[in-house]
């Protein structure tokens, strides 16, 4: 498991937060046997904050809700609306959560029409008694010039929907803005605008004040656990020079021999960057581009077997491209891109009594399990 340590900035950060959401404590709300939908950009694909708070719940005994991550790298809340009954809607979320704006701005978009997008999204949620939860956007470096301060019209336009329409609002982007204005060390990646460890503190932290459970304390450690249902042994080779889109006698004729590389999940070797000893910890594979090169196509193979046929659905992450199962191409990737996160695609299918194979066609990092169901 991964095992970050929370030092002073840390609970410099929560001190903050904290003291600002017990001006106005809302309502708690009672989040068993709930299903939340948490729907955003990278920041959200990353998985790291809804970590954070199913943690949090966990520790202090409360039965953490069903956390569903639709998240999308580089979306915008045009975007969003575009993909709610696929990615959000499917899964009949008892709660919402909209984190979109960061790529509307530096794409931008007008605070007019992303308004237009998160109101949409507001109003169809509503139409089916679906309660939302928006965050106000988190904070960028000033790297990118001006891009911070053009956030303000966006966040002002969130935070007077959210009480016209007496909706909960974790304000991110006010609890960000006081981290860096009380001097705490960089809450942001290098890259000036995704949040590191310590900024998704502070923004599980504000999630879960708006949701009542200011009284919750963050974890003190970050313990990060497999995924249900990851197949654990894959063996994997480099895809073949010029090598051609796999086929049915292509796929009937693999047969891994000893120059493939034989993968157990979750890999052995810590990663340095947080985030990405994260994602190994949840079971993806991260090791291939040290063995075969960074953006390198490979193939990967599994086996598993099955005391019965059972209905099950193959969800997919990272960068994979194909699925085959038993011989039968079940997923191709489409011209859309549908995120990082584990669950990205959910594919219905039925697993043979006995031995059933599976192929992959991937990038250097790939994540896949099988689940009765298509909601965890």
């Amino acid at each position: 498991m991964i095992r970050l340590v929370v030092p002073i900035f840390g609970v410099l950060c929560a001190l903050i937060v904290q003291r600002s959401a017990r001006a106005a404590s809302p309502d708690k709300l009672d989040l068993r046997g709930q299903r939340i939908v948490f729907l955003g950009d990278s920041i959200t694909d990353g998985n790291s904050y809804p970590l954070l708070i199913r943690q949090a719940l966990a520790e202090a005994r409360i039965e953490p809700p069903t956390l569903i991550n639709a998240g999308i790298g580089g979306d915008t809340a045009a975007g969003m609306l575009k993909r709610l009954e696929r990615d959000v809607l499917v899964h009949k979320p008892t709660l919402v959560t909209l984190s979109a704006g960061i790529n509307d701005v530096m794409h931008k978009v007008s605070p007019a029409d992303y308004e237009a997008s998160v109101t949409a999204i507001a109003t169809q949620l509503a139409a089916k008694n679906i309660p939302l939860l928006i965050l106000t956007t988190s904070i960028i470096d000033a790297k990118h010039g001006d891009a911070d301060s053009r956030l303000e019209p966006y966040n002002a336009a969130l935070r007077a929907f959210a009480a016209k329409s007496n909706l909960r609002l974790a304000d991110i982007n006010a609890a960000m803005n006081a981290a860096r204005t009380a001097g705490a060390e960089k809450i942001l990646e290098d890259d000036g605008i995704h949040p590191n460890y310590f900024g998704h503190r502070v923004i599980a932290r504000t999630v879960l004040d708006a949701l009542g459970y200011a009284d919750v304390p963050l974890p003190k450690t970050f313990s990060v656990e497999l995924m249900p249902g990851v197949v654990r042994k894959w063996q994997v080779r480099k895809a073949p020079e010029k090598s051609a889109e796999l086929d049915a006698g292509t796929v009937a004729a693999l047969v891994p021999d000893d120059a493939w590389t034989t993968i157990r999940i979750p890999e052995k070797e810590a990663l340095p960057h947080w985030w990405q000893d994260q994602e190994r910890q949840r079971g993806f594979v991260m090791s291939l581009e040290n063995t075969y090169g960074k953006g390198a196509a490979c193939q990967a193979y599994a086996t598993l077997g099955m005391p019965k046929a059972a209905k099950a659905f193959i969800n997919t992450g990272a960068q994979v491209r194909s699925v085959w199962l038993n011989g039968e191409r079940i997923y191709k990737i489409g011209a859309e891109y549908t995120g990082w996160h584990p669950g990205r695609d959910r594919i219905p299918v039925t697993l043979n009594a006995g031995s059933n194979t599976i192929v992959l066609e991937t990038g250097a990092q790939f994540f896949l399990s099988i689940t009765e169901t298509n909601t965890w």
